[in-house]
């Protein structure tokens, strides 16, 4: 019960600074709908890419525990192997989006998922080495690999009007918790019959046929160039977003 108290503790502190960030009205923006068969033509790149990431990082999160039991870890270790992870996720993720806004998205996303399939490769070669290597591992795949499927939404941002970007969002997130959903039942079957570091293998197949898709992909003719700015504090976060977006967002010379 402490455990579940100090979560709950720490989930309720978490809302404290994201209630003090200024606060703005929704934004009006008419919403055009998306269609799910239409995703493919709306943005290629980002639809495969959430759809591949969900399949790997799906396994991950399914079968994540049992792959550290199987190669022999006792509780300590299973926890630390999964907390590597969603750290390395944490120290990565603001540096590739910064990235992302500095060079062609495409190419970040391209070189984020082949360095998490080559941690995969690693984190499964690593199953017998030492416990500090092994989370290590864990924490370029997870750093590296987790926040692509945001990358893979902003570069649909990108190609679209304020007005769509609702419904390819909402479509995009089904596509991913497709993936998600499938991952592990996939990686399950490729554990039995490779051994536990088949489930790194598999994810590491996938991040490299995304990264191959999205260093061949050309840049869009409508380049964005955007600033960072603070976010606002409000339920209708993606409406005032859309207008961030249409107010900010400026073609390149």
């Amino acid at each position: 019960m402490t455990l579940f108290l100090i979560v709950s503790l720490l989930i309720s502190a978490a809302v404290v600074p994201v209630t003090l960030l200024p606060s703005h009205p929704p934004a009006d923006v008419r919403q055009e709908p998306v269609a799910f068969r239409d995703l493919f033509a709306v943005s290629p790149l980002a639809s495969v890419g959430v759809f591949l990431a969900g399949l790997a990082i799906g396994g991950f999160w399914g079968l994540g525990p049992n792959f550290a039991q199987r190669i022999g870890l006792d509780v300590g270790g299973i926890s630390a192997f999964m907390a590597a992870v969603l750290g390395g996720t944490l120290a990565l993720q603001w540096p590739l989006g910064w990235l992302s806004d500095q060079v062609s998205r495409n190419l970040v996303i391209a070189g984020a998922a082949l360095a998490s399939a080559a941690s995969a490769i690693a984190v499964a070669m690593a199953a017998d080495a030492p416990l500090p290597l092994l989370l290590a591992a864990g924490a370029l795949f997870g750093g590296f690999g987790i926040p692509i499927y945001s990358l893979c939404l902003a570069v649909a941002n990108d190609d679209l009007p304020a007005g769509r970007l609702l419904g390819t969002a909402r479509g995009l997130l089904l596509l991913n918790g497709i993936g998600t959903a499938a991952g592990p039942l996939i990686g399950g079957v490729v554990m039995d019959l490779v051994g536990p570091g088949g489930l790194f293998l598999y994810a590491a197949a996938l991040l490299t046929a995304l990264a191959v898709l999205a260093g061949a992909r050309r840049r869009t003719h409508r380049a964005i160039e955007t600033r960072a700015i603070r976010c606002p504090s409000t339920a209708m976060i993606t409406g005032s977003l859309d207008a961030m977006i249409t107010t900010q967002a400026k073609p390149q010379k």
